[in-house]
C-alpha cells in the first residue's frame, strides 16, 4: 500500500531530523470530541493491537471547560497518533499524560499539539516512555499560543529511557508564540536508568532485567491510575508486564 504523509508539525523545522512530517500506509482513524462550555471530559486512548494503526483526534474546549486525555501505545506493530487541542475559550485548560513502549524494530509516532486561542488557559503535556530493541520514535509535542491568548500558561516535558544501543529516540519539543503575555516551559529528559537504583534493586535480590522492568512499570503506573475502569487498568498492567518481560 502507497504511504502517505498522515501528520505535519505546525511550523517547519530542520529538514535533516527528518520529522516535519510523517507517512503512512495504515488506514487512518479520525475522531473529534467537542467539550462544551463549563464541562469537563476525560478521554482515554488505548493503541494495543497487533497491526499498524494511524489515528488523528481533535478536540475542541470551550469557555472554563477542562479535557484530560490519557494515552497508552503498547502496540506491538507500528503505530500513529495526531492528537491536536483546541483550547477556544478563556479559562480553558487541558491536561495530556501519555505513556508508551517500543520493541523489536516497531516505529512509533506521536504529535501532540495544543493551540492555546482563549485567554487564561493552562495546558499541561507529560510524555513518558521506554525503548528497547531496535524500536524507533518521534514525539512532536508543540504549545502554541496564539493571539489573543493572554494570561496562559503552558508546560510541556518528556521522559525517555533507553534500554538498548541499537534505538532511535528523536524528541522534538516546539514553542510558538504570538503573544507577550504568556508562560511557557518545556524540558525532555533521554537516557539510561539509574545505576543507583539498578544497583540498589539488584543488592534486594533481584537480576539486571527484573530491576529494569521494576523501575519502567514505575514510570508507567501514574498514568495507569488515571483508568478508572479497574478491569481494564488490570489488564492494561498486566500487558505492560508481558511485554517488557519479553
Amino acid at each position: 500500500m502507497e504511504e502517505n504523509i498522515f501528520s505535519v508539525i505546525p511550523m517547519r523545522t530542520w529538514r535533516w531530523l527528518g520529522v516535519n512530517e510523517i507517512k503512512t500506509d495504515a488506514a487512518v482513524e479520525e475522531r473529534t470530541i467537542d467539550v462544551a462550555d463549563g464541562e469537563t471530559q476525560h478521554v482515554v486512548e488505548i493503541i494495543d493491537a497487533d497491526d499498524p494503526i494511524a489515528r488523528r483526534i481533535k478536540i475542541n474546549v470551550g469557555a472554563k471547560a477542562r479535557v484530560e486525555v490519557t494515552a497508552i501505545d503498547i502496540n506491538s506493530a507500528d503505530s500513529a497518533v495526531e492528537l491536536t487541542i483546541d483550547l477556544n475559550g478563556d479559562d480553558s485548560s487541558a491536561e495530556i499524560e501519555s505513556v508508551y513502549f517500543g520493541a523489536d524494530v516497531r516505529k512509533i509516532d506521536l504529535n501532540y499539539v495544543i493551540k492555546q486561542i482563549g485567554r487564561r488557559t493552562d495546558a499541561v503535556m507529560k510524555v513518558r516512555g521506554a525503548l528497547t530493541d531496535r524500536s524507533e520514535k518521534n514525539f512532536r509535542g508543540t504549545l502554541d499560543f496564539q493571539r489573543g491568548s493572554k494570561g496562559s500558561v503552558g508546560r510541556e516535558s518528556e521522559e525517555v529511557v533507553l534500554l538498548s544501543d541499537d534505538v532511535r529516540n528523536r524528541s522534538v519539543p516546539l514553542m510558538l508564540s504570538h503573544e507577550d503575555d504568556v508562560d511557557g516551559h518545556h524540558a525532555v529528559s533521554i537516557g539510561r536508568l539509574d545505576e543507583e537504583k539498578l544497583f540498589y534493586l539488584e543488592s534486594r535480590g533481584l537480576d539486571r532485567a527484573q530491576a529494569e522492568r521494576l523501575i519502567v512499570e514505575a514510570a508507567f503506573a501514574p498514568v495507569l491510575e488515571r483508568i478508572d475502569d479497574e478491569t481494564l487498568r488490570a489488564e492494561l498492567d498486566e500487558k505492560i508486564q508481558r511485554r517488557l518481560k519479553n
